[in-house]
């Protein structure tokens, strides 16, 4: 009898395991379609291509976020930003490649769901955290939240 519990208890386990483990590692297509918005938007600023912005912002975007200066502890802000300020911005932030060549960034996608998404974005200026909506088709980004990158512990 216990034998029999204790495969019955290893094979419910197994099949529980089994339906929470994901299947296949393959983005689907909404999940490259989100992470191809977010990048439009983080090489939209690194490359100061504005349209790239264009492409994956919706025209009702609302962006707010705190900005830390160099050498500073505090944080400065809210900041709010509007559609129309995110290209003007885009068009000048790395024109001359001020802010540099080779930026780095990493996406990261917390949830797809049929027509809403949440990602986030780590890059030269901080943290973009994303909510997007699925729009005729297409992903848009509708909420930017961000800050300057955290500042070491203890300071």
């Amino acid at each position: 009898m216990k034998n029999l519990i204790l495969l019955s208890t290893l094979a419910l386990a197994t099949l529980c395991l089994a339906f929470t483990l994901p299947q296949d590692d393959k983005p689907t297509p909404d999940q490259k379609a989100v992470h191809a918005a977010i990048e439009d938007y983080v090489l939209g600023f690194y490359e100061a291509k504005p349209a790239r912005l264009e492409r994956c912002l919706s025209p009702a975007l609302k962006k707010m976020g705190w900005w830390r200066p160099d050498g500073e502890t505090e944080y400065q802000g809210p900041g709010h930003m509007n559609y129309e300020k995110a290209l003007a911005l885009a068009a000048t932030w790395n024109n001359e490649g001020q802010q540099g060549r080779d930026l780095k960034y990493e996406v990261e996608l917390f949830e797809v769901a049929d027509k809403t998404a949440c990602g986030k974005v780590t890059a030269h200026w901080g943290q973009d955290y994303f909510q997007l909506a699925k729009e005729d088709g297409r992903w848009k980004i509708h909420h930017v939240i961000w800050q300057s990158a955290p500042s070491p512990r203890g300071q």
